[in-house]
């Protein structure tokens, strides 16, 4: 007959005999557990003999250990290897990670160097091309309070003593003076762009190709001239034919002959400039024509009362003649052709 075990004799009939089957299960499992302990027991109470047989005839050492002590033993000698195992390793990996913290930092030191001396180098030819802006600096409107404040009239600001090496400057030390001098070049851009039609127009391009043998405010006797009179332009020595250029855009203002400078030329420029050219061999040009800067109007020669051939430039601003030297490139005086 099926059980139905929704009928509650049933179920009760089937939850004894579940409970039935479980304590046999126990019992067996108990057993089991307490046969195997007790073999346990058995195994470990046994004794083992070891024995220390003298080569004299001295007494025989005996010695009786159990199995539990030959366990206890071994366990503990086999913890023994193993914490020593795992510290080795650990001593090795440690060494090794010690070596390659050390190269590694060999390494950055060298990185370190090198970019210390990058930086240096940087900064050097930075103070280079600062120490060149400086100039033009004073000659803008925020420049000149900051050169009228030099004595004696030198181009290179004093050498503060105090002021840092460049191996203790700092990165933001550095950078200030970056900002700095990036400040003063755009203070030197407007003013040259505020300044370029002027500046295009100022006689600043060197007329002839040569060397100056006298400067302006000279005797004219020290010339090989044969005047006593004070130069007021400068003598620039050139090989013979050489092209003279006019210095500014401007206008011919007349072609003459002296018989001091020779065949000698004057042309206008904006803003109250004019240049004279004198000892010239022959001239390229008209009066007024229209000039742009650097148009050939002439070749050096040796007229007039020149003893070599030279060309005499000057420059006049209204009636008053300029040193021409400030507004060309430098060049030395004592060289000679």
């Amino acid at each position: 007959m099926r059980l139905n075990p929704f009928r509650e004799t049933n179920f009760n009939d089937l939850q004894q005999n579940l409970n039935y089957l479980l304590a046999e299960r126990k019992d067996s499992l108990k057993k089991r557990f307490s046969d195997w302990l007790a073999a346990v027991r058995k195994k470990g109470n046994e004794r083992i003999t070891l024995m220390f047989i003298p080569h004299s005839e001295k007494k025989i050492v005996n010695f009786h250990i159990s199995m539990y002590t030959v366990t206890i033993v071994l366990s503990l000698f086999a913890v023994v290897i193993v914490v020593t195992s795992l510290t080795i390793l650990n001593h090795t990996s440690t060494v090794k990670e010690v070596d390659k913290l050390e190269l590694y930092e060999s390494d950055y030191a060298n990185q370190i160097e090198m970019y210390k001396e990058e930086i240096n180098r940087l900064y050097s030819v930075f103070k280079k091309f600062d120490d060149q802006a400086d100039p033009l600096f004073r000659f803008t409107p925020e420049g000149s309070s900051f050169s009228s404040g030099k004595g004696g009239g030198s181009e290179q600001p004093p050498t503060d003593p105090s002021s840092p090496s460049i191996e203790s400057l700092t990165i933001e030390e550095i950078e200030q003076e970056f900002k700095a001098s990036k400040d003063k070049l755009l203070v030197i851009k407007r003013f040259m762009e505020s300044r370029a039609k002027v500046i295009e127009n100022t006689p600043s391009l060197w007329p002839v190709n040569g060397n100056i043998i006298t400067a302006f405010g000279d005797s004219k006797s020290s010339s090989l001239s044969g005047s006593g009179e004070r130069a007021l332009g400068v003598d620039i020595a050139a090989y013979p034919g050489s092209e003279i250029k006019v210095s500014a855009p401007g206008t011919v203002e007349s072609i003459v002959w002296d018989s001091v400078y020779g065949l000698r030329i004057t042309v206008s420029h904006k803003y109250g400039y004019s240049t004279i050219y004198s000892y010239c061999q022959r001239v390229t040009v008209d009066v007024g024509q229209k000039l742009s800067k650097g148009e050939i109007i002439g070749y050096v020669g040796k007229t007039g009362r020149a003893a070599r051939y030279m060309l005499h430039y000057q420059i006049r601003i209204g009636t008053n003649y300029a040193d021409p030297l400030p507004y060309l490139n430098k060049i030395s005086l004592d060289s000679k052709i």
